[in-house]
């Protein structure tokens, strides 16, 4: 977990990563804000219209502005399909992780059995043919013996299923939608963990602000601050990741990510639709589904109504919305450049 304990034992970085964590907040207030006045470029539209495209093949799971269930889609491991040759949500989830490393079959890579320690999908996959080899139906085995070809394909398909229940693929899910928006390597970090994709969001936002040329195509803003476009990755950090539920505090771990740190827990949806009441969102792994869900303004503004962050207001108070399952620390809005 990283965070600004950290960094408190070495006192020089933390001045260095607290003066380069107040480079995009400037940046927020003028590039940003001008960015976000701009039509959403070719390439942020075919983001979102990819993701409106999976959300209707998970059959279009969607919360309302209260973050509430309006629509029940389809589960990651749900054999159902819309034709023969539509894929199953699992081989859906299967092509967005070949986005992360093309041609590496080695992801969803966990699948749990209770144990303290997954078992490597790859592993056991290679550990059933090999022991089956040999005992195929139709080579010499009889029927009650040996599995037949079927049998032998359901069995490695049923890893598969497991490995994307038990592997979260919510980045991977993003990942895919940058290579349908044609982003290459040096514009986007492809990624099983959203903090890669977005510390260098972070990077990208320090180097323009100091006036340093970058290939990447997002930039690190204050989703506080900043209007959403279509395209645009809005984000949270996850289960309480050392609080980091605002800008500037996030910035600070990002940085630390970007020199070497560790890992940080954050979850990030791309905007599909905005109107002068709201925005609409679509996420992966979200209620074990592609999930759409709406976020209203606050009254009056093209700025995030307060309602959904955590330490808002009490639900249950007088004047207080809940929001539900979308009342998260949404603090980071990833805007194409």
């Amino acid at each position: 977990m990283l965070g600004p304990m950290r960094l408190a034992h070495v006192p020089l970085l933390a001045g260095m990563a607290l003066l380069l964590a107040a480079l995009p907040a400037r940046a927020a207030d003028t590039i940003c804000g001008r960015s976000a006045a701009e039509p959403p470029g070719p390439r942020a539209i075919a983001m979102a219209e990819a993701a409106r495209q999976e959300h209707l093949a998970f059959g279009g799971q969607t919360l309302d502005d209260q973050g509430r269930l309006l629509n029940a889609g389809r589960a990651e491991a749900e054999d159902t399909r819309d034709g023969f040759l539509s894929p199953a949500p699992w081989q859906r989830i299967v092509d967005y992780w070949r986005a992360v490393v093309p041609g590496d079959d080695r992801l969803p890579s966990q699948v749990r059995f209770g144990a303290l320690r997954p078992a490597q999908r790859r592993l056991v996959a290679q550990a059933l043919n090999q022991a089956s080899a040999a005992h195929l139906q139709g080579l010499g085995v009889g029927p009650d013996q040996g599995l037949s070809s079927s049998e032998l394909r359901a069995a490695q398909v049923a890893l598969t299923r497991v490995a994307v229940i038990d592997t979260p693929w919510s980045a991977a899910f993003i990942s895919w939608l940058a290579r349908q928006a044609g982003l290459a390597d040096d514009e986007f970090a492809f990624s099983a963990a959203h903090v890669d994709y977005a510390a260098g969001a972070w990077r990208a936002a320090v180097d323009e602000a100091a006036g340093r040329p970058t290939r990447y195509a997002l930039r690190a803003c204050d989703l506080a601050a900043t209007p959403p476009r279509v395209g645009d990755l809005m984000c949270q950090t996850r289960a309480g990741a050392a609080a980091l539920d605002r800008f500037d505090d996030v910035g600070q771990a990002l940085q630390a990510h970007a020199a070497g740190g560790g890992a940080l827990p954050m979850h990030c949806d791309v905007v599909v639709q905005v109107d002068t009441q709201g925005f609409d969102t679509v996420g992966g792994n979200v209620l074990q589904s592609v999930t759409r869900r709406r976020i209203d303004f606050a009254p009056g503004t093209r700025r995030l109504d307060a309602s959904y962050l955590p330490d808002a207001c009490q639900p249950g108070t007088a004047g207080c919305i809940d929001r539900h399952m979308s009342r998260q620390p949404w603090s980071l809005l990833l805007q194409w450049r």
